[in-house]
């Protein structure tokens, strides 16, 4: 029996996934905001608490400052931290899940923080996952910003950006076979669909989900609306989306990396909208 401890497991992905390992058999220590010890993800982080513990997946990211300082201090201070301390107690392996957003060369400052908790999992010899944009029922992220965009009276429309997708229960395969697999150190594995989706296909089949025959697009030069809301983020207005998150729907990474090693672990990635009202498959296929 594997031992794996999982942080952020209130949440969609990392709940999924913790219910995920436990139906397999494993011991499973989820680490929550809302668990019976609490965790945070800014510490302290207790001296013995992984004690134990095979594998560390670190799925928690906090999102809830826009503020780029406090952001860092919690979520790469707060990961180093995290990983000292599983060092110090003894875990085996780290499977640290990142994002596409997390490639040389992004400009989105959520991109930018992952990418430096990426280099410290790495260095300390652990194994980086990077799902693309995440699907399926029940999914929230960026795809629960999507949907509530695709019921707007016009609908934004960037023809040349593209995401690389995945169903949950893909990438669900994807991590539980990265925690069966002790030769993956480290490595960059993307966990999505290595052929691109435009966006404006993406819209149009959440549209379409939400009952929507009739389309009316407009296209928006996205520097400019990337200045607009970063004006409405000054003055503290309600958003459709993030700045940030809209850095991350027009400049997306180039390319999935790592997917020899996903097929070599015999992981594949459905099409998208394949599956886009199913929920994670938690006992596996």
């Amino acid at each position: 029996m594997t031992r794996v401890a999982v942080t952020g497991a209130g949440g969609f992905l990392g709940g999924a996934l913790a219910s995920r390992l436990r139906a397999e058999g494993d011991d499973v220590v989820e680490l929550r905001r809302d668990g019976a010890e609490p965790f945070d993800l800014a510490g302290p982080h207790r001296p013995g608490r992984l004690s134990g513990v095979d594998v560390l997946v670190h799925a928690a990211w906090d999102l809830r400052t826009t503020d780029p300082v406090a952001a860092w201090r919690v979520n790469v201070e707060g990961s180093r931290a995290l990983l000292e301390a599983a060092r110090s107690d003894g875990v085996g392996r780290v499977v640290f899940v990142s994002s596409m957003s997390a490639y040389f060369g992004t400009r989105q400052a959520y991109g930018l923080t992952k990418l430096a908790v990426e280099r410290t999992v790495l260095e300390a010899g652990g194994v980086v996952a990077r799902p693309g944009l995440v699907y399926g029922a029940g999914a929230g992220g960026m795809m629960g910003t999507l949907r509530r965009l695709s019921r707007l009276p016009v609908i934004p429309s960037f023809p040349r950006a593209s995401q690389f997708t995945a169903h949950v229960t893909d990438v669900l395969e994807g991590l539980v076979a990265l925690v069966r697999a002790p030769e993956a150190t480290g490595a960059v594995v993307g966990l999505a669909h290595p052929v691109a989706v435009p966006f404006d296909l993406v819209m149009s089949v959440l549209a379409r989900e939400a009952g929507r025959s009739r389309l009316v697009r407009v296209r928006v030069p996205w520097p400019v609306l990337l200045g607009v809301l970063r004006a409405g983020a000054g003055l503290g207005l309600p958003l459709p989306v993030r700045p940030d998150s809209l850095l991350g729907l027009v400049r997306p990474a180039p390319s999935v990396p790592g997917t020899d090693l996903v097929g070599a672990l015999g992981v594949t990635f459905r099409p998208f909208p394949d599956g886009l009202a199913q929920a994670p498959t938690i006992l596996g296929p």
